[in-house]
């Protein structure tokens, strides 16, 4: 029988939760504290390939324990917040304190929540290079309004005040050209694979790439589905798409981004997915309703075509776009 262990990861410190019976433990979230807990959980006897270690989801902060725990050989399984948070809210007594969080975790981990850490230093660096450009893009959306708005003080105020946030604008822009050239160095293969799909370009393709890590870890889409957040209200059977189109946005939500982004534009376009659109609108979907179903599909057909590493064939005989 596996041993379990609930984490709960702050910026400064951690609590881990070993068993039922006993109070967590704190350790610090540093160098010196992960190497602290690696020796107690070695003094301890908790043997690598019999313990799985839970850790809450928490931004950045669980990262280094995580990756130091897998390097270790330990297996790494982390959990989304919300899943803690739905757990806690069905307790009969809504405690929210560190120690008690820990245990939290451990009792989901216990039941099978959360998903393995397998993030490699390459993948951590590639999902660190798609988030930056992602950060430079919104940055760049803001610069623009901005300058739109400088431009009409300068035209009706007869001052001069744009020429500053047009050079930071142009520096931007010079920045996400530089990252998307260094995204395209990996993976290529995959990258060009997944580019096969209609309406999946290069941005979509690395961002799946870097979030999901190797697609062989979801044992069927459904699973890759659950980890976008595309999941729970959204309920399919054959090509019927019934409730309200809520998602449940419990997974990850840059590649429920990209899948919305991928979908608005390609069901324009003359291909599978924009059949599949127009069909659940002559049906009476709702706009919305009827995209989300789309971005299931997408889902589907880029699990599909991942797995089977095969390029995209659509139906009327098109390879790709």
């Amino acid at each position: 029988m596996s041993n379990i262990i609930g984490i709960d990861v702050s910026k400064v410190d951690f609590y881990a939760s070993f068993n039922e019976q006993d109070q967590s433990k704190l350790f610090q979230n540093d160098k010196r504290g992960i190497k602290i807990f690696e020796k107690y959980l070695n003094k301890n006897n908790f043997k690598k390939d019999q313990t799985i270690i839970g850790l809450e989801s928490t931004g950045i902060y669980h990262l280094p324990l995580s990756h130091k725990l897998t390097q270790a050989g330990f297996t790494v399984k982390v959990i989304n917040p919300l899943i803690t948070k739905k757990q806690n809210q069905t307790t009969l007594r809504r405690v929210k304190n560190d120690y008690k969080d820990a245990s939290l975790v451990r009792y989901c981990t216990l039941n099978g929540a959360g998903y393995e850490f397998i993030d490699t230093p390459e993948m951590l660096t590639l999902k660190s290079l798609v988030r930056l450009r992602d950060n430079l893009s919104n940055m760049k959306n803001v610069l623009n309004l901005q300058q739109k708005s400088l431009e009409y003080k300068e035209k009706n105020l007869d001052i001069s005040v744009s020429k500053a946030n047009h050079r930071l604008n142009k520096s931007v822009s010079v920045e996400i050209e530089k990252l998307e050239k260094e995204l395209k160095e990996y993976r290529k293969a995959e990258q060009k694979l997944l580019q096969t799909i209609p309406g999946v370009g290069p941005i979509t393709a690395v961002s799946f790439i870097s979030e999901v890590g190797n697609v062989s870890r979801f044992p069927f889409s459904q699973k890759l589905i659950a980890y976008i957040g595309l999941d729970s209200r959204v309920h399919k059977s054959g090509t019927s798409i019934n409730g309200k189109g809520y998602i449940s946005k419990r997974g990850n939500k840059i590649l429920r981004t990209r899948l919305y982004n991928a979908c608005s534009v390609t069901v324009l376009r003359p291909n599978i997915f924009q059949d599949f659109f127009q069909k659940k609108r002559s049906e009476g979907k709702p706009y919305k309703v009827a995209l989300v179903a789309t971005m299931h599909k997408m889902a589907n057909v880029i699990y599909a075509v991942w797995k089977n590493n095969t390029p995209f064939q659509d139906r009327r005989g098109l390879t790709g776009i």
